[in-house]
């Protein structure tokens, strides 16, 4: 599928069916991706902890940048592209946040509680990253607490790693 370059829902499929490749943090996809009526995420899981998170995934390529065109004060920066799209996984955790409370989307989410959501989003490709880039996306992801960035080349790489296969 990487090979091709596919609009999101050939993916959320591919997801939906084989969620394993998302991390042991998540025992389920649930139902519901509601979010509220404006805010509908790829999916909302039950973590191994018993509470809810959200995976929010943009296609591997269809021309959407990881890194902005040009370097900032030598630093590598994410792109418009790649920011709107954190900006994006930032506003749904806030919206699960605002319904934490809700009869209406415990019962929505099959009693799954909420707790300090957590997201992973999935965006972009970086096989062929240098290693400034590699350590750009280090600090990226390390500065924020509750949003993990995986690109579709790591989350392949640790499906090859939990089935055994090697690259």
């Amino acid at each position: 599928m990487l090979a091709d370059d596919l609009r999101e829902a050939p993916w959320q499929e591919w997801f939906q069916r084989n969620s394993w490749v998302l991390g042991s943090q998540f025992v389920r996809v649930l139902d519901e991706r509601h979010i509220d009526t404006q805010h509908i995420s790829d999916f909302l899981m039950e973590a191994y902890d018993g509470f809810l998170d959200v995976v929010e995934i943009k296609r591997p390529d269809g021309g959407l940048a990881f890194w902005a065109g040009s370097l900032d004060h030598g630093n590598y920066v994410p792109s418009v592209d790649l920011t709107k799209a954190i900006t994006q996984a930032a506003r749904y955790i806030f919206e699960v946040e605002r319904e934490a409370n809700s009869v209406k989307f415990l019962e929505r989410v099959g009693g799954v509680k909420t707790v300090k959501p957590r997201c992973v989003l999935v965006y972009g490709r970086s096989a062929n990253w240098n290693d400034s880039q590699a350590e750009a996306y280090r600090i990226l992801n390390a500065s924020y607490h509750n949003l993990t960035v995986l690109t579709y080349d790591h989350v392949l790489e640790r499906a090859r790693r939990i089935c055994g296969v090697k690259s």
